[in-house]
């Protein structure tokens, strides 16, 4: 064990009783489902119950938003293990293709939506082409290049405003919004948790591992990527396509706002990329700490976003959910008396020296 896992291990300890941490992640492993659809009717009874529109219902909504952008990012970041730094692209052309079908077709917003997603999908299939055949630091400056391109055309297009931009008056309510973003994280959530289960989730997480291992195997990696690359894309999309309206107002440092591009990554790194859960964590403990500093400490967005990256980086390398899970194994190795543990045939747990 590296002394960085022991540093967190040693936190964990003085913070959580080990019991509860395995039993806490044991019954989010079997009741993946229930959990998540508990949660969803949680959140979703918050505007029945009284929650109106305005800063509370704004905050959770912008909760909402990002918890679907780093777990976009994750898909390919994370479960791939291809760290992109132009997930903002896709962003970006949800929220212009949706300001400009409602804007200058009149086209409903819902007809809108869909599109601007569509076509964020295929934006992500033209450039995975290229993009994913790079590996590593390529491969980040690659799609970041993408995005500064993105964003550079937009700002010289006619359709999209230029640098000025495009105002939006006609919006649904901010009810509305609360319930589109709830969803779609709900439904992103619900397809990552099932995708991991099965023979695409396994083989994403081979390539995260061992790519030229996954291609000896008969894998057809490039496929892979690629759909991994167009589902990030698709509901980085969809959140664009929400936003636009949601904002009022689109520009290219709005679509394309380089201090999201880099806080969608800290929140999956935070919460523990490659997982479902942790990206959400991340996104809403650290969309709740920026809001705080913004509130008592304006000014101090950009050093607390980096000193949580470094804290993370450090001290927790696999993010919350990550080193609580290491925590957790750990703690059932050594309670077996530092043997893997085995089942009996009465389905009871013996250590391996039994």
């Amino acid at each position: 064990m590296s002394t960085t896992d022991e540093e967190s291990g040693g936190v964990l300890r003085s913070i959580l009783p080990p019991e509860q941490v395995d039993r806490f992640l044991g019954t989010c492993d079997d009741y993946g489902w229930p959990l998540l659809g508990l949660g969803a009717l949680i959140a979703a009874s918050f505007p029945v119950l009284g929650l109106e529109g305005g800063y509370y219902m704004t905050v959770l909504t912008e909760m909402f938003l990002f918890a679907i952008l780093a777990l976009s990012w994750d898909i390919v970041g994370g479960q791939t293990g291809y760290p992109s730094f132009g997930n903002m692209a896709f962003f970006g052309i949800g929220a212009y293709a949706t300001a400009i079908l409602t804007k200058d077709f009149a086209l409903a917003f819902p007809v809108a939506f869909l599109l601007a997603g569509l076509l964020a999908v295929t934006f992500a299939a033209i450039i995975g082409i290229v993009v994913l055949r790079l590996r590593g630091h390529y491969f980040a400056i690659a799609t970041l290049g993408v995005l500064l391109v993105a964003q550079q055309v937009s700002r010289i297009l006619d359709i999209t405003g230029g640098a000025s931009g495009k105002i939006l008056l006609e919006t649904p309510s901010a009810e509305t919004f609360y319930y589109l973003f709830l969803g779609v994280l709900v439904f992103e959530m619900g397809l990552v948790y099932y995708l991991s289960g099965t023979r695409f989730g396994f083989v994403l997480n081979a390539i995260r591992d061992d790519e030229e291992k996954a291609t000896a195997m008969g894998f057809n990696t490039t496929y892979y990527k690629t759909a991994a690359w167009m589902l990030a894309g698709l509901f980085t999309g969809f959140a664009g396509a929400a936003y636009s309206l949601f904002n009022t107002f689109i520009d290219p440092q709005t679509a394309y706002n380089g201090a999201w591009n880099v806080e969608l990554i800290a929140m999956a790194l935070l919460g523990g990329s490659g997982t479902v859960a942790g990206p959400v964590i991340g996104a809403f403990g650290l969309h709740t700490i920026i809001e705080l500093v913004e509130t008592y400490a304006v000014g101090w967005q950009l050093v607390l976003l980096g000193g949580a990256v470094i804290i993370t980086v450090i001290g927790f390398p696999k993010g919350v959910v990550g080193t609580l899970s290491e925590y957790a194994s750990q703690m059932d190795y050594y309670k077996h008396g530092g043997m893997a543990a085995t089942d009996t045939d009465d389905g009871s747990e013996v250590s391996a020296d039994e």
